[in-house]
């Protein structure tokens, strides 16, 4: 589900915390699409380093006691198990010219063609889920409206983006698909870990990705609807809540999607300056410097 970043942000995701100072958040303006809400609100908040590891330890002592191993033994366990899982996956051994010509073609039909998809294949499109005929005399507000409306009992957020917005939203996504985004919590600051695929975006905490890699289950699926892009200028958007395990809540899953666009659209140079940073500068990215710039609603 996740890929990897770079070793540089890996050591930079371990070493953070003995950087980090306590400072406010800053609050800015919630102007930038409608997302549907619920009763949980966040305000600004001291910011404290919150350690991840001990939020987890009684899960993992469990989880350990129950297999009738050590922490340190069932954390070997799973190393042990996805290098199995890694090597069983490895392919065989051909000539090195017959390796080079399947990666050209794949570079030049398999991504152009993914690249046409709008959707991962994993992804439901839009007629799945409303009778798109229905909509096509309606007004943007009024789609909206019906949008919103028919997920208000449902477990999950919805918005409608501008046009124009979201297709600044995609095209840096693409060229920038993966960043971290810090989230105010009661004992601090926990930090999520994001990736795009498409017009899907998968949220996981920073913990569950720094364990479990590109196994990582996804805590929150944005998935982002075009099909009235061009016909409507919006773009339907809903946020699923993943219940195996259940780690956020609707509140939770608005801030993350409310810090997602702020730092790739509408916070500014200076936030999206950081969302570059993380991917062409590794070296330099400063989670202080993110949490410094991490976002309230107001």
């Amino acid at each position: 589900m996740f890929s990897s970043i770079s070793r540089q942000v890996a050591r930079n995701l371990n070493t953070y915390q003995k950087k980090v100072v306590s400072k406010p958040f800053v609050q800015v303006e919630r102007n930038f699409i409608n997302l549907k809400l619920g009763q949980n609100r966040f305000y600004t908040a001291q910011v404290k380093t919150a350690d991840f590891e001990a939020k987890y330890a009684d899960k993992i002592k469990e989880i350990a006691k129950r297999e009738g191993l050590t922490v340190e033994e069932l954390k070997q366990k799973i190393k042990d198990e996805a290098a199995k899982k890694m090597k069983a996956s490895k392919p065989k051994k051909v000539d090195p010219k017959i390796v080079a010509d399947t990666t050209k073609k794949a570079s030049a039909s398999t991504i152009a063609a993914k690249a046409q998809l709008p959707y991962d294949s994993s992804a439901p499109s839009l007629d799945k889920l409303v009778k798109l005929e229905l909509l096509e005399n309606e007004t943007p507000e009024v789609i909206a409206q019906i949008w919103n409306a028919g997920h208000a009992n449902k477990d999950c957020i919805t918005a409608a983006i501008p046009s124009d917005i979201y297709q600044k939203l995609y095209e840096r996504s693409q060229k920038y698909p993966m960043f971290v985004v810090p989230m105010p919590r009661e004992q601090g600051v926990e930090f999520f870990f994001l990736q795009f695929n498409f017009h899907q975006c998968n949220f996981t905490s920073l913990l569950e990705y720094k364990t479990k890699g590109s196994e990582a289950r996804p805590f929150l699926t944005l998935t982002h609807f075009p099909e009235l892009q061009k016909s409507k200028g919006i773009v339907l958007m809903k946020g699923d809540i993943n219940d195996d395990p259940r780690m956020l809540d609707t509140g939770n899953a608005q801030f993350l999607t409310f810090a997602l666009q702020e730092f790739y659209v509408t916070g500014g140079d200076k936030k999206l300056q950081l969302v570059e940073k993380f991917h062409n500068s590794p070296a330099e990215f400063d989670f202080q410097e993110l949490i410094d710039n991490a976002v309230t609603f107001k």
